[in-house]
């Protein structure tokens, strides 16, 4: 299913508080489910590229936008990899996965929206499963990024007792299996961490070459 170009989100006001970088108070949502649609124009299948199922082949680099690899879980079908900061007080993940069985033949728009869909409803529903969490959603847009499609969030996640936690969220194709990059943080804005994530990914890219 494709989601539109950037959504508009809507929910019930659950709490307002002001995050610790001064910037103006933050509306955290209940958030509904994605309000994903059917693309009538998608009725002709598109191949996307390099469609393998050994992750293996992917070259992971030691460090990314400054951080360093500390640890990897793999199986078969997805390999997770954390980053952190010498404080070990930022980090970042990335995620490579397959495409699932049939996927193959997608469009790739239409491939990176699904999967982002389905990560983001995983976001909401943890949420949702308790009353005491808030999940804002600032922004989610589908776009072309050096070639690609790309989806990509900033979501601000609010637990009691806590600091605003600002996460960002990248999703998009690479060699023709989906890459996953998100990050949080306390401290940093969640625009300054899907910069962050961009760049990882630029330099994942260029690892590849």
């Amino acid at each position: 299913m494709l989601i539109t170009i950037v959504l508009t989100l809507a929910g019930c006001q659950s709490a307002q508080q002001k995050d610790q970088n001064g910037d103006s108070a933050v509306l955290a949502r209940k958030l509904p489910a994605l309000n994903a649609e059917q693309d009538a124009g998608s009725a002709t299948a598109h191949s996307l590229p390099g469609n393998h199922s050994d992750l293996s082949r992917f070259q992971i680099p030691s460090t990314l936008a400054g951080l360093k690899q500390d640890g990897e879980i793999s199986s078969p079908t997805a390999r997770t990899f954390r980053y952190v900061d010498e404080s070990r007080k930022e980090s970042l993940q990335v995620i490579l996965t397959n495409l699932p069985a049939g996927w193959n033949t997608m469009d790739p728009q239409r491939a990176v929206a699904s999967y982002y869909s389905e990560a983001r409803q995983r976001r909401v529903q943890k949420a949702l499963s308790n009353p005491a969490n808030a999940l804002s959603i600032l922004s989610e847009t589908l776009l072309d990024l050096e070639g690609q499609p790309a989806a990509q969030a900033q979501m601000r996640w609010i637990e009691p007792n806590r600091p605003i936690q600002n996460q960002s969220l990248l999703i998009t194709l690479v060699d023709g299996a989906f890459i996953r990059i998100s990050n949080a943080s306390y401290q940093q804005n969640a625009r300054w961490l899907l910069q962050q994530a961009k760049r990882s990914l630029a330099e994942f890219k260029a690892a590849q070459e």
